[in-house]
């Protein structure tokens, strides 16, 4: 077994140390820094009393957790309940472990007092997520003690510091993470895991004793059960949980997150499938602003290389790459390539990791078992992968105990510059340095912002959006106040209820990540791995300002914050309506519930919405969702439009569609097919929204065409966006303009500029995102622009080449054609669940009656 402790045999002591990611349980900052998710962190489209869908889903029975402990560190055993058998899950072809067999391996390794095993959460059909926490057994007094100190990294980095030091965290165990299966056909690290703990929890090698008496080891047996059965890399939403970290919309990703921000781990593997050779980050340039780059650097090139030699040392050829001197290495980012497998965007399990000072690693199993092969082949390879992710797991653990006290260092020199606002540093590690291929030793050095303030009252765009991403960044482990009276700051006066996120704090980078625009970086690669730009403060519809002087906070004024929830409001006194404005997601679906109640709704030229005052259900809503209902004048009432609940089909894909749900829409995808088949109705839409090519109006049959053709001259809405929402409209000869693309990878957060007196974009956002951007060179006649890039600094982050053919041009057009109301988009409003702020330019679209809106 001394097999376990690899990479220390191989190689011996490594120098220096890495960061990892905080611990929201300190005594300080328990209270403003709950661990697990909220409800209001919980999708926006589920309503009051529903708590998403694993509740009810059919024919499961959830395991049942015991209460949870007082020390959030602690481990705790679950009741393990057994899933139903399936004999259609697709780990069964490859040789690996069913989702109904993993329950019972779980309870025999329950056996082992150096075990346990939590459930974290449900997916989205209900399956049961399950945490296994290996260690040496500890008193109660002990895990108090282990507490206290994991805590102080955060509570108070220079005493943790002066503890270390003084020999205080010689007995401290060291938290460590491996998260396995978040793409749910990349299956081996499940099944790598559950090897791994067999042992970890069985064996009397003298070298695991002493490993379990070192860490807290945590393992997610499979982030993705319902993709692991139906072997699909998304979740039952669709979603590619590993591009949802920094946005958390899914409930996989929020139990998983819940669980780094629980621990703060110093490593962290994230174990996936495949590329040739075993690929093993850290990773290609451009490496990712808020970072302390040269901190993580140091040991995840150095972990990397223990985990290579642990993976080589298996024999197993094809799983690494032959040089041209006949040794044998795998696939290093950082050392052996020059661009294309970036860190840059938090969105992946293992940046996100970063962000709370994590060595965080993307482990890449070799050989792809998909596809037309033998049975026999198939399982060989399943089994090389398997003896892949073992070996990496097995290199990371033996480097992590050689290096435990340098990697504890090394964290809480990262949290310490947080708390003293220092700049970050250039990478200064001489390895790091001379193995780097191009410009992979070059990192953007930053200053940070002293603070953010999210303005209470005139100042503040929407109230509910504010709240919504305070509470996100408590559950994020950040530390944010609020002004109980009001306050100066850096010159502005600001009223009371105004929040204030101090930059002088551990995870400061994580809060930048959060709330900066981000850096456009086209100039610097040729090419990027995903997208290269996401911000809450720009992009989730709250007012977020930036203070940059170096001021001093009136500590007298702030108070930490505990929950961050919007409270509705109603007009005091009898009023024949109310106003309620749709800034936010939850007024988007405080909207729809009122028509899915069957309340009478209008729309004034405005956009604010009319409700009758003696709706009982005013109060309730208002309180459910935390939106306000105004006063409101006669003239104002004279101008509303009535509005309809919206029976919306989609040809959209899956992320777009969850926005849409989100937003208390029932979307139903169409298809020309099934209209062609009579199993659709036109009769059974009021609006379309199309952004794939799906739904093809010229693959209508006639007697299909004819019938859509009535709808649209009956006023039906059409929602187009893209360059298959455009192609749709081209089909279906509605607005008379012509369009543009951008390059197909490029995307990022773009300055515009809206029209005042759209019906949809009139109180938007000034900033949007855009992915594979779409512009329009030409707008015909009775075609309205709404929505235009701004000048030609209009491009804020991202990565664009050839960005400059698009500045002033119009990105959001409508207009009414052949009876309908038709939008199009150029911009992406709801990529990936994301930019929540732009979400109401969509249902604006929806419910747009008219030119006389």
């Amino acid at each position: 077994m001394l097999a376990l402790l690899a990479g220390v045999l191989l190689f011996g002591p490594a120098p220096a140390a890495v960061a990892a990611p905080a611990d929201p349980d300190s005594a300080d900052s328990a209270a403003a820094s709950p661990r697990g998710p909220s409800d209001t962190d919980l999708p926006f489209g589920v309503g009051p009393g529903q708590r998403g869908r694993s509740a009810d889903a059919p024919g499961r029975q959830p395991s049942q957790p015991v209460p949870s402990a007082k020390l959030p560190g602690k481990p705790r055993n679950d009741v393990i309940a057994d899933a139903p058998v399936e004999l259609t899950d697709a780990s069964i072809a490859y040789n690996l472990i069913p989702y109904h067999d993993i329950p019972p391996a779980l309870r025999d390794l329950q056996r082992s007092d150096r075990i346990s095993v939590e459930v974290i959460g449900q997916s989205v059909l209900g399956r049961d997520l399950h945490l296994v926490v290996a260690t040496a057994p500890m008193s109660d007094a002990k895990w108090k003690s282990w507490q206290q100190l994991s805590d102080l990294r955060f509570s108070d980095p220079h005493a943790a510091r002066a503890t270390l030091a003084a020999g205080g965290y010689a007995d401290w165990r060291t938290p460590l993470f491996i998260n396995n299966n978040i793409h749910g056909n990349e299956w081996e690290g499940t099944d790598a895991s559950l090897q791994v703990l067999q042992e970890l929890a069985f064996s009397t090698d003298p070298a695991v004793v002493d490993m379990l008496n070192k860490h807290v080891i945590a393992f997610v047996i499979t982030n993705n059960p319902d993709g692991r059965v139906a072997a699909t890399r998304a979740n039952a939403n669709g979603f590619d949980m590993n591009r949802d970290y920094i946005t958390a919309s899914q409930p996989e990703v929020r139990a998983v997150r819940a669980q780094l921000v629980r621990y703060s781990p110093l490593t962290m593997l994230d174990i996936h499938g495949y590329v040739s050779c075993t690929l093993i980050e850290p990773t290609t340039g451009p490496h990712g602003d808020n970072y302390e780059y040269d901190l993580y650097i140091k040991h995840a090139l150095r972990n990397a290389l223990a985990m290579e030699q642990a993976v080589l040392a298996t024999g197993e050829n094809r799983a690494s790459c032959q040089n041209q001197d006949g040794t044998r290495r795998n696939d290093i980012p950082f050392r052996d390539r020059t661009q294309g497998w970036d860190d840059w965007p938090p969105i992946f399990t293992p940046m996100y990791s970063m962000y709370h000072g994590t060595i965080g690693h993307t482990v890449e199993v070799p050989l792809n078992p998909r596809g037309n092969l033998t049975v026999t082949e198939r399982h060989e390879r399943t089994r090389i992968n398997t003896a892949v992710a073992v070996a990496s797991i097995k290199g990371n653990l033996g480097y992590a105990t050689e290096n435990r006290a340098e990697l504890l260092a090394n964290q809480l020199e990262w949290f310490r510059r947080g708390v003293d606002g220092e700049s970050t540093r250039p990478i200064g590690d001489p390895l790091a340095i001379s193995l780097a291929r191009g410009d992979n030793a070059k990192t953007h050095l930053q200053d940070f912002a002293r603070a953010y303030v999210i303005p209470a009252g005139t100042d503040q765009r929407s109230t509910t959006s504010a709240a919504r991403l305070v509470q996100f960044m408590l559950d994020n482990d950040l530390k944010v106040h609020r002004a109980w009276r009001p306050v100066k700051l850096g010159g502005t006066h600001y009223e009371a209820g105004t929040y204030v996120v101090d930059m002088r704090q551990p995870k400061r980078g994580l809060a930048s990540a959060l709330l900066e625009v981000g850096r456009d970086v086209t100039n610097d690669f040729d090419a990027m791995y995903d997208i290269s730009a996401w911000s809450h403060g720009h992009l989730w519809g709250a007012t977020v300002q930036r203070v940059s002087a170096d001021v001093s906070l009136d500590s007298q004024a702030l108070r930490p914050v505990t929950e961050a929830r919007a409270t509705g409001v109603v007009a005091p006194g009898r009023q024949a309506n109310y106003g309620l404005v749709a800034d936010s997601v939850a007024g988007i679906q405080a909207v729809n519930r009122l028509l899915a109640d069957g309340v009478p709704v209008s729309r004034t030229a405005d956009g604010i919405f009319v409700v009758p005052g003696d709706v009982p259900v005013v109060r309730p809503i208002a309180e459910a969702y935390g939106v306000e209902f105004t006063k409101l004048t006669p003239p104002q009432v004279r101008t509303a439009t009535p509005v309809s609940r919206t029976r919306l089909g989609v040809a959209a894909n899956a992320g777009e569609i969850f926005a849409l749900r989100q937003m208390g829409f029932d979307p139903i995808s169409v298809t020309h097919t099934a209209f062609n088949n009579r199993t659709l109705s036109f009769a059974d839409f009021d609006a379309f929204f199309v952004s794939t090519t799906a739904f093809n109006p010229l693959s209508l049959d006639a007697t299909q065409r004819a019938a859509f053709d009535r709808w649209l001259a009956d006023g039906g809405t059409v929602v187009g966006r893209g360059a298959s929402g455009k192609q749709f409209n081209d089909r279906a000869g509605l607005l008379d303009v012509t369009i543009a693309a951008g390059r197909a990878d490029a995307n990022g957060i773009v300055k515009v500029v809206n029209t005042p007196g759209s019906p949809i974009t009139a109180d938007a956002l000034p900033t949007a995102f855009v992915d594979a951007p779409q512009y329009f060179t030409r707008v015909g006649d009775g075609v309205r622009v709404d929505q235009r890039l701004a000048g030609e600094d209009f491009f804020l982050a991202g990565h664009w080449g050839g960005q400059e053919a698009a500045a002033g041009h119009a990105v959001v057009v409508s207009g009414e054609a052949k009876g309908a109301k038709v939008t199009l988009f150029g911009t992406e409003p709801l990529f990936r669940a994301h930019p929540e702020g732009l979400y109401p330019q969509v249902a604006a679209a929806l419910w747009w009656t008219g030119s006389g809106a």
